[in-house]
């Protein structure tokens, strides 16, 4: 964990402690951060950034953190299943064409998908799309040879030859499919929502932080639309990623932010979905799991 900036103090001296990760591409907080939206509300703010999703509810767990600002729906359901009080507050994104199974070029189709080694991290977003793709060809985990890695691992084992196909996301689909280092199979559009959460501590009580932290956030949904080219230029200097990569990832993503009769099915369905292949062992409802 990495502390990354303080703001200026509340009334109460109370401090704010939120998750700061720009990447995948979570371009509301990038923008949050730079204009200074949380500060604003006059908010002491703490900014913390994590590498791996289960450390947000560790650092919960411990009183810690009080908000992750972003985190994958599948993580917020394992999270709550395994006993952490936490709830999701809002959605942060929506993002199906920014997930993808890939594969070196001229190697294999989705009609060849039987038998192959396919890379992957269980029990997350991509593990839930690739259920739905193998649904689509009319076959199950039963027929290909899951191999359990980060995306990162999995991108390398898959140029190396190891696999025949990996599950990625944005921004190294992007990349890699740009520069011709991989072929996209099939994106998650039409499969699945490509679904993100903001997370908020159950015991968190500070009413004011949280309604300043809401307002901060649509302020920063609103400054990406109004200020298109300001937004995408905070995110290519936030994320160290060339201003032309930016300008193609950012229609795959919608962040809207209220939560829909369409995400509250989209989290029952991955609820089911990691209770049936045993990742969760106890079942989640939407009555434990949203704010």
């Amino acid at each position: 964990m990495i502390i990354f900036a303080m703001g200026v103090a509340c009334a109460a001296g109370e401090t704010l402690n939120i998750t700061y990760n720009p990447m995948p591409f979570n371009l509301p907080s990038m923008v949050e951060r730079s204009q200074g939206f949380l500060e604003a509300q006059e908010l002491q703010v703490e900014y913390h950034t994590f590498l791996v999703g289960y450390a947000m509810t560790e650092a919960m767990a411990a009183g810690e953190l009080d908000i992750a600002v972003v985190m994958g729906a599948t993580s917020a359901v394992t999270s709550r299943a395994g006993g952490r009080s936490i709830r999701i507050l809002n959605a942060y994104s929506q993002a199906p064409k920014a997930f993808a199974l890939v594969a070196r070029p001229n190697t294999l189709t989705l009609d060849d998908l039987a038998g192959s080694r396919i890379a992957l991290p269980f029990g997350t977003e991509v593990h839930f799309l690739l259920a739905k793709i193998l649904e689509e060809q009319g076959l199950t985990f039963a027929d290909v040879e899951l191999i359990n890695m980060l995306v990162p691992d999995a991108v390398t084992a898959l140029q190396a030859g190891d696999v025949d196909g990996a599950m990625v996301v944005d921004p190294v689909l992007t990349r890699l499919t740009v520069a011709g280092q991989v072929e996209e199979l099939r994106n998650g559009e039409g499969l699945i929502m490509g679904l993100t959460v903001t997370v908020v501590r159950e015991s968190f009580a500070d009413e004011k932080a949280l309604q300043g932290f809401q307002k901060a956030h649509r302020e920063s949904v609103e400054f990406i639309e109004t200020h298109p080219d300001e937004a995408l230029a905070v995110a290519s200097l936030e994320t160290d990623l060339p201003l032309q990569l930016v300008e193609q990832i950012r229609p795959k993503y919608d962040f809207d932010y209220e939560i829909t009769e369409e995400i509250r099915f989209q989290l029952e369905e991955m609820a089911d979905f990691l209770y049936r292949e045993g990742i969760i062992r106890q079942p989640v409802t939407l009555e434990k799991l949203l704010f």
